[in-house]
């Protein structure tokens, strides 16, 4: 992942971000059942059981990464002062957070939860992430 993030980097000009990194979370998010049979038969259902994701979130961008036994790794990046930080899902299932805005390669906004604990490390990522989203946008 390490490699594929440093290329991620040179590729948008980022500068090193892995020592340049404020915070890193890093997760483990496992699947608990398989996509439905429409998914299954078009082939559109997430072939991986596990994801490993890293969020880096640097002075000026956050950058994710997801690595998946099937689909491999991917890594993007967004801008904090055009990011927009949503709220964890309902349900308490997942202590996650949406991340809208237009990240690196895609023309349109969209949004990509991260996976984050509900522990002391995933409640200070997210209220940094939150504090540094402000301070962007304010600046």
């Amino acid at each position: 992942m390490r490699d594929a993030i440093t290329a991620h980097a040179e590729e948008h000009q980022l500068g090193d971000v892995l020592g340049a990194a404020v915070r890193c979370c890093a997760t483990r998010s496992v699947r608990l059942k398989r996509p439905g049979l429409l998914a299954r038969l078009t082939k559109s259902g997430d072939p991986d059981t596990e994801h490993t994701t890293i969020a880096l979130l640097l002075p000026r961008y956050l950058v994710v990464a997801v690595a998946g036994e099937q689909r491999g790794v991917h890594v993007l990046s967004i801008r904090l002062e055009d990011v927009s930080i949503g709220s964890p899902l309902a349900g308490g299932l997942d202590t996650g957070v949406s991340a809208t805005g237009r990240w690196s390669g895609s023309p349109e906004p969209s949004s990509f939860h991260i996976g984050l604990g509900d522990d002391a490390d995933g409640k200070a990522f997210l209220a940094a992430l939150r504090e540094a989203v402000t301070e962007a946008k304010t600046a």
